[in-house]
């Protein structure tokens, strides 16, 4: 089957090609000559970035053949632009972080080694596939075929000061479950501190651009955001509404707030916030800047408990040349062998690939001792993730932009004391404006149907 259209993308960002080659990096000088070089693209910098370098080292001080040349984009939206440059140039490297819309571009460009391919080579294909956790290889597989492996992915938690659920009589050991549990705590915990008539202490806090943890909900009350397939969109159903109003309707009591980027964060740090919701990557950049008794629990749900994950896979290059393929495939068996999953896992709080690992992760003293550290991972049950059609992003900002109109706009009117008439008009009017944008996205997209 032909996809003229994701040519036609190719060829667009031909243009490009050598503004964005400029700055990609060169090979070290302290590379072995004797092995073959296999070019690894990422986007990870900072401590997470630090754990992967770590672990590249590793690997190639351990066996003689192979040499990762790993180099940093910068960020996910330069790797993405420099990949598709790269194709283009016919200059790809051999393994790259994508997510999951480019994946299936490249796939149907024939640019990618195909998975299945190289797993049928192992001693035990079927085995090998059965100990990928199931969310995970249902995630990686396009049109009936493994084209990507799971790298770094990461699920939601609620993080919760325990210093304060114990001094407002709440269980600190018992986090609340569910939507109607967290507003029920929040309730508890909002405090005016010094008598002015405003709140200086929230029960909750949440990011103003929240459209994963919004997602989760929307799906938690049985909705559904987008049929990958059909390529319709439900944004302003029932439990859509649910899901808004879950976080909307706080911030009208005023048990709720919410910050620009990680400013919530910073207020819970800071004691001005008892509970928020974020990655669970988050962890790591918060872990030293913590100064009190702290919780991390499972996402409170609706009606049934659903998570998505996300984060990046990884992709293996089909430059034409088998020993850089077999190199690849060599260091991804390597980097999420049970072992080396665990332990990139326990590192950087991403989520294990395979069932072995998790097996691994729970036989290990904090899994069983540390509340905060099992959290996310008994979230795998429930985990589903985003639709992967190559609009998604473009969708993702929309519907983010109108969650945030309704979040400001909630705020204002309650300062302004508004009336729950027009203020339920109000969500009404963004939720279905959200779904007139979506959809049009969809309809007047350039990219082939999934």
């Amino acid at each position: 089957m032909r996809y003229p259209r994701t040519r036609r993308l190719f060829r667009f960002v031909s243009m490009l090609a050598i503004l964005i080659f400029t700055g990609c990096g060169s090979l070290g000088s302290n590379v072995p000559r004797d092995r073959i070089v296999i070019r690894f693209w990422h986007g990870m910098g900072g401590p997470l970035g630090k754990i992967l370098n770590d672990l590249i080292t590793e690997y190639n001080q351990i066996q003689p053949v192979y040499y990762i040349d790993g180099i940093c984009m910068g960020s996910y939206d330069t790797l993405e632009k420099k990949i598709l440059a790269s194709v283009v140039a016919r200059r790809s490297p051999d393994i790259s972080q994508n997510f999951e819309a480019l994946t299936l571009k490249l796939s149907r460009a024939g640019k990618l080694a195909c998975l299945d391919t190289l797993i049928e080579r192992e001693p035990d294909p079927e085995a090998f596939k059965n100990d990928i956790i199931p969310v995970m290889l249902q995630n990686n597989t396009f049109d009936g075929k493994l084209w990507s492996f799971p790298f770094n992915k990461s699920v939601p938690v609620l993080y919760y000061n325990r210093n304060m659920f114990q001094a407002n009589g709440l269980n600190p050991d018992e986090p609340p479950r569910t939507i109607d549990q967290l507003w029920e705590y929040s309730r508890k915990l909002t405090r005016d501190v010094d008598g002015d008539g405003k709140y200086d202490i929230h029960g909750f806090a949440f990011t103003l651009r929240n459209q994963w943890n919004w997602a989760c909900r929307h799906l938690s009350y049985g909705g559904t955001v987008l049929n990958e397939f059909s390529r319709t969109v439900f944004l302003n159903d029932p439990a859509a509404v649910r899901a808004t109003r879950s976080y909307s309707d706080m911030l009208r009591e005023g048990t709720a707030r919410f910050a620009a980027g990680y400013d919530h964060q910073n207020d819970w740090l800071a004691g001005r916030v008892a509970m928020f919701e974020a990655s669970i990557v988050s962890r790591v950049y918060l872990q030293d800047k913590i100064k009190f008794n702290h919780g991390v629990a499972p996402v409170p749900y609706g009606n049934n408990p659903v998570v998505i994950i996300s984060g990046t896979n990884i992709n293996i290059f089909d430059n034409g040349d088998p020993e850089k393929i077999e190199g690849a495939w060599n260091f991804i068996k390597w980097f999420t062998s049970p072992e080396t999953g665990a332990r990139w896992s326990m590192k950087s709080t991403y989520m294990p690939v395979r069932k072995s690992s998790l097996e691994l992760l729970r036989q290990t003293s904090e899994f069983n001792s540390d509340r905060n550290f099992a959290a996310p991972y008994e979230q795998l049950e429930y985990a589903t993730f985003d639709p992967r059609i190559p609009e998604w992003f473009e969708c993702r900002i929309k519907i983010s932009d109108e969650l945030e109109q309704i979040y400001i706009k909630t705020t204002e009117m309650r300062e302004k004391q508004k009336s729950q008439r027009e203020y339920l008009e109000m969500i009404t009017t963004h939720m279905n404006h959200m779904q007139t944008t979506v959809t049009g996205i969809l309809e007047n997209s350039l990219d082939s149907r999934f």
